[in-house]
């Protein structure tokens, strides 16, 4: 809750600084310097596009060699799906830290055809990760219902054995009842085995 809190409150305030009317933010003049200067955002642009691009091609690798070290991982298309996913959307930051200086038609094309490609992709996953959900709730749904039942299957055994274990007792108290000619003894060796059965 408190995440998608600051995720608005971080939006609202881009907005209020892109829409801000104040002449403390310089807009389009070319002749200032300094940090907010149109060319020094450009170059953060820049820097950040590369840096992003870097991070987007280091995660697939990481997530080929974890399909690669785990044979048993169920999904794989899907896995398969996050890594066109987010190889394409690094080719889009990649492509687009070009676009800063001027650049050729082949660019644009390219650029272009990678963030089609990326909008396929990343409509592709979403659909599939619908699916994936439902198919992953009916399975959690199934595991809770068979844990239940272990559980359960558990608590019947416990008390079948404990049945067992009263009835063997039972047995032994008659054999010893059946042996015994001396009412006495009868009568002290019933109270002795009643007494280790309900552990008095």
């Amino acid at each position: 809750m408190s995440k998608g809190i600051a995720t608005v409150l971080l939006i609202l305030c881009l907005l209020v600084l892109v829409t801000a009317e104040d002449d403390e933010f310089p807009r389009g003049n070319c002749d200032e310097e300094g940090f907010w200067s149109i060319e020094s955002i450009m170059q953060c642009q820049l820097v950040s596009d590369f840096l992003i691009a870097v991070a987007y091609f280091s995660i697939p690798l990481k997530l080929v060699y974890f399909i690669i070290s785990c044979t048993n991982i169920p999904f794989k298309w899907v896995m398969a799906q996050f890594i066109a996913f987010i190889v394409l959307c690094g080719m889009t930051h990649l492509l687009n830290g070009w676009t800063y200086a001027p650049h050729t038609f082949q660019l644009m094309l390219a650029l272009t055809i990678f963030k089609i490609l990326t909008a396929l992709v990343s409509c592709a996953t979403a659909i599939t990760l619908i699916t994936l959900i439902c198919l992953l709730l009916q399975l959690k749904v199934r595991e809770l219902f068979l844990k239940k039942k272990a559980w359960e299957l558990d608590r019947e055994v416990g008390m079948m054995k404990k049945q067992k274990e009263a009835s063997s007792h039972v047995r032994m108290l008659t054999h010893e009842i059946r042996k015994s000619l001396d009412r006495h003894n009868i009568l002290y060796t019933t109270m002795i085995e009643l007494s280790n059965t309900l552990d008095l």
